[in-house]
């Protein structure tokens, strides 16, 4: 019996093994829930959670298993145990003030070894601030384990029976299998779940979400490394081919238009999912009736004080309305996978509109947006943009009733956002994220003016009485401007971020269009891209609506030669629409590019004006020289890509923007910041005699009661009032409902 014993493997190792996992699961959880706002919803998102922190820990545990020795076994699952508990500690201190989990460029930065990152430079300052009374939760379990370990190690010493009971490798590998198998499994579902969930990276949240702290953080180091392997590879030569390219591509401003908007504020307001087919589109319901879907912005379009664009397209790929933002602010194209905010936006260098108009004009720029900031990585991105401020989710009221599945409700959003315009030193830039108009469209019957359409998608049909709703929430946001006097001062800019429909809905809308859905093909959702582009001036009385052709990429450098801000030193890649040197090139993402006579869209040249197919009725050589035409204009992506992925641009800085350093603030405090800000007395409330125009707002909206008092919400002064699980619950727990429409996510 005796022999018997001695040849059983060796159990402790087992059970060890098994405790540990056990121990780091109900820590995680711990986190998951009272630490991390996650977002979860719905049983699989729950399934997936519970299991996601098992699968990385086993085989990462796992590996002290395959020493012979006991000792170095023990020890070494402590050593393993301890740096996955101090990783998972470490999230927990750094969500707790930045709302987002720690980077690998952040650890550098802080370490003083890489120097692009900002992300926490406070981290380690602020350290014991972050602590908490029941931080003990996170290490008692090791101190346990440590213990027993300890404990076993000395018995086995003593106990020469137990040390030399074998313990076998298989068993090793099949804990390490069994972590592997579970590890598969877990990114089976969560790619079910969340198609694209690597490729097209939203939030780190989503990472975490789905595969746990330890993947993300593993993950996170690959991406890392493999942009600064690329970006290492890199000098100043790379730069001398892109620089050649854009200074041949350059447009000179038209003498008409340029500084006809100098000194102005700047209101961008972003159309989510906004298309051109809405301006002056009336929708038939089924007793015939006919509903004008967007007045006020019709209104808008044919305004004398506005000069639109009927042939402007989106330019986006995989991170869509990051990578609009990417396209108007920097005149760069997104990244040919992925998205440039979320992969390059913490650490690249950019030359963007709110820094250059920081820089050369003295603006003080700030975005708005009613979500997370840490979607796309905006909080990450918007430092290196330029941003001196950025109003995301946690500076509004998002509790019941007032968020859709992306965020805050449109008309709430420029409601709620008045007390923090009214704080901007003048002039400014200003950009506003809207959300409403956002797949899957979802809309209470209280906020619905018209009624849905009538197709056979449900997508569809509400996307009419969304797009009717922003048009509303823009008419008394207008209205607003003008009540206190900041709409004569100001130029607002307003375009649609990418297609409010995808490709496979597309036919599905053709009847509403007058097409036939049969003979709907790939020319037909060509001609889907357009957006809408205004830019409203007032006072300006000689405007028009535009024909010529151009994209995303060419706002910036028209948007600053109207302001008078000369463009030949930066390296962009689009060009001013109003020049008479416009080359009326569209290039978009996927390498199809458009003109105003043909259309190159996959291995087709198409007439632009009737979509016949002219692959047989041109010449060789006309083919040649079309093809040309459209390299070149794919040339703006290769170059564009060069810029993106290298980080060219920190070998360059115009003479206007060598001085400028990044924010080193979280965006943090920032009502306090403006308040105290050296221009403050140039602000729209200080020009009230220090009145709030809040008062001045008018909307409908259904959420806001007659006698609500509508006290925004600043977190540094009134931390407590922020309802952050409405916040998560209302906000990131419905941003999957997005997960079966293929292409139709943004934000």
């Amino acid at each position: 019996m005796n022999f018997l014993k001695e040849k059983l493997p060796n159990k402790n190792r087992i059970i060890f093994f098994v405790l540990a996992l056990i121990l780091f699961w109900a820590k995680t959880m711990l986190a998951y829930y009272t630490e991390f706002n996650l977002g979860v919803s719905g049983p699989v998102q729950t399934f997936i959670l519970w299991i996601n922190p098992f699968a990385t820990s086993m085989v990462l545990l796992s590996l002290s298993l395959y020493f012979k020795d006991t000792k170095k076994s023990g020890y070494s699952m402590l050593v393993m145990y301890f740096i996955i508990s101090l990783l998972l500690y470490i999230n927990v201190l750094y969500y707790r003030e930045f709302a987002d989990f720690m980077t690998l460029s952040t650890i550098l930065g802080n370490l003083g070894l890489e120097g692009g990152s900002n992300v926490s430079s406070g981290l380690i300052s602020s350290f014991f601030v972050m602590l908490r009374v029941w931080d003990i939760a996170y290490w008692v379990d090791f101190a346990f384990l440590t213990w027993l370990i300890r404990r076993k190690v000395k018995a086995s010493e003593t106990n020469v029976i137990q040390e030399k009971k074998p313990f076998y490798k298989r068993y090793a590998v099949a804990a390490s299998l069994s972590g592997l198998a579970l590890l598969f499994g877990n990114l089976v579902l969560a790619e079910s779940d969340r198609s694209q969930l690597l490729t097209r990276t939203f939030d780190r949240n989503y990472i975490v979400k789905y595969l746990g702290i330890n993947f993300y953080t593993g993950y996170d180091a690959y991406q890392t490394v493999r942009n600064n392997r690329i970006r290492a590879q890199a000098d100043e030569g790379d730069l001398n081919e892109v620089f050649e390219f854009a200074k041949e591509n350059n447009a000179v401003p038209n003498d008409e238009y340029f500084g006809l908007a100098e000194g102005r504020n700047v209101i961008t307001l972003v159309l989510e999912s906004g298309q051109q087919f809405m301006m002056d589109y009336d929708l038939e319901d089924e007793d015939g009736n006919s509903y004008e879907v967007t007045p006020f912005l019709n209104s808008l379009y044919h305004d004398d004080s506005t000069i639109s664009f009927d042939n402007f397209f989106h330019q986006t790929g995989q991170g869509k309305s990051s990578d609009a933002e990417v396209l108007a602010e920097n005149s760069l194209f997104g990244l040919p996978e992925g998205s440039a905010f979320h992969t390059l936006g913490s650490d690249n260098t950019f030359h963007a509109a709110p820094k250059i108009l920081g820089e050369e004009k003295g603006y003080t720029t700030a975005a708005f947006h009613g979500n997370t900031g840490t979607f796309w990585n905006r909080t990450g991105t918007y430092k290196n943009l330029g941003y001196d401020y950025f109003f995301d989710s946690q500076y509004y009221d998002m509790g019941e009733g007032r968020t859709l599945d992306y965020g805050l409700k449109d008309k709430l959003f420029f409601h709620d956002s008045v007390e923090y315009i009214e704080q901007l030193p003048q002039p400014f830039y200003s950009k506003f994220l809207t959300l409403t108009n956002h797949f899957p469209y979802p809309l209470e019957e209280e906020n619905a003016s018209i009624p849905k359409a009538n197709t056979q998608d449900d997508t569809v049909n509400s996307y009419f009485q969304t797009m009717r709703y922003t048009d509303e929430a823009f008419e008394e946001f207008f209205t607003w401007l003008k009540d206190s006097g900041l709409y004569d001062n100001s130029i607002i800019v307003i375009f649609g971020d990418h297609y409010g429909n995808s490709n496979m809905r597309n036919p599905y809308l053709a009847p509403l269009l007058g097409y036939d859905a049969d003979e709907w093909g790939d020319f037909e959702n060509v001609q889907m891209q357009r957006v809408p582009l205004m830019f409203h001036i007032p006072g300006y009385s000689d405007g028009e609506i535009k024909e010529t052709y151009g994209g995303q990429v060419d706002l910036l450098p028209t948007l600053l030669h109207l302001l008078g801000v000369e463009t030949d030193s930066y390296l962009f890649m689009g060009q001013d629409l109003l020049s008479e040197e416009n080359e009326e090139l569209v290039p978009f993402r996927n390498g199809n590019v458009l003109t105003p006579n043909y259309h190159f869209i996959g291995s087709h040249i198409y007439d632009a004006e009737t979509g016949e197919i002219l692959d047989d009725t041109l010449s060789e050589e006309e083919i040649t020289e079309l093809k040309e035409r459209a390299d070149h204009g794919r040339e703006r992506l290769t170059n564009s890509d060069k810029l993106l992925s290298l980080d060219l641009l920190r070998f360059y800085q115009p003479k206007a923007l060598e001085s400028w350093e990044p924010n080193t603030y979280q965006y943090q405090d920032q009502m306090s910041d403006l308040k105290n800000n050296p221009k403050s007395d140039t602000s729209l409330i200080s020009q009230h005699g220090g009145e709030s125009t809040a008062d001045l707002y008018e909307t409908n909206a259904p959420e806001l009661d007659e006698n609500q008092e509508d006290d925004m919400i600043d977190p540094s002064d009134d931390e407590e009032n922020l309802d952050e699980e409405n916040n998560s619950d209302n906000v990131e727990n419905n941003q999957e409902v997005d997960r079966d429409q293929n292409s139709d996510t943004t934000k």
